[in-house]
């Protein structure tokens, strides 16, 4: 069965993607990377959204980030037409996708559409910031605004643990709504001298 991982949260999606990436590589395995709402476009991204393309440079290259670039800027991608999508998915032994937007902050409050995942996701991925505990909630969370006012958080209150394991709570039900059955995996992220680096739950 092929691995279609989404990655959501904040706090260093991108590369947690890149890391995921080099593993299954290793594995001499093919990797699309793709995204669901938007991404940074890359070196060597295919924004040809022709299946054709994509699916050459999966059997010469193993890999392959791919996406539509978005109206009003070449700097960004988003999603695949789901048909072209679907249509390459074959050629793929694993599909990692980002699949939640959250402005660069190491923290974010999903609102009720989001998490964006496909149904035939297997493996959710949920990237949770730590560097920022200590500091205000209403400066280093995304969407702040909606976790007061679903939750009640105060703009005076700083980021505990305790929060973290809210907004992880939050994801679970949003996902749960969207009617995910996968696996669900917790990444922690922290900033260190060499970069970022992941601890899983």
């Amino acid at each position: 069965m092929k691995n279609i991982i989404s990655v959501i949260g904040a706090g260093g999606k991108t590369s947690l993607l890149h890391k995921m990436s080099d593993y299954y590589l290793g594995k001499k395995e093919t990797v699309l990377l793709t995204t669901t709402t938007h991404m940074m476009l890359e070196k060597d991204t295919d924004i040809s959204c022709d299946i054709f393309s994509i699916i050459e440079r999966l059997k010469n290259d193993k890999y392959c980030m791919a996406g539509k670039i978005c109206d009003g800027s070449n700097k960004k991608i988003q999603a695949l037409p789901l048909e072209i999508l679907k249509g390459i998915m074959p050629y793929a032994d694993n599909i990692l996708i980002e699949a939640d937007g959250a402005k660069h902050y190491s923290l974010k409050y999903p609102l009720e559409s989001e998490p964006v995942i496909f149904e035939f996701t297997t493996d959710v991925y949920l990237v949770l910031g730590l560097w920022d505990i200590g500091k205000y909630c209403k400066d280093v969370i995304f969407r702040f605004e909606d976790m007061s006012f679903e939750i009640g958080t105060k703009a005076d209150e700083k980021v505990t643990f305790e929060h973290i394991k809210q907004i992880q709570e939050v994801y679970e039900k949003r996902l749960r709504k969207l009617g995910f059955k996968g696996k669900m995996h917790y990444i922690y992220s922290k900033k260190t001298d060499d970069g970022i680096v992941f601890l899983k739950e």
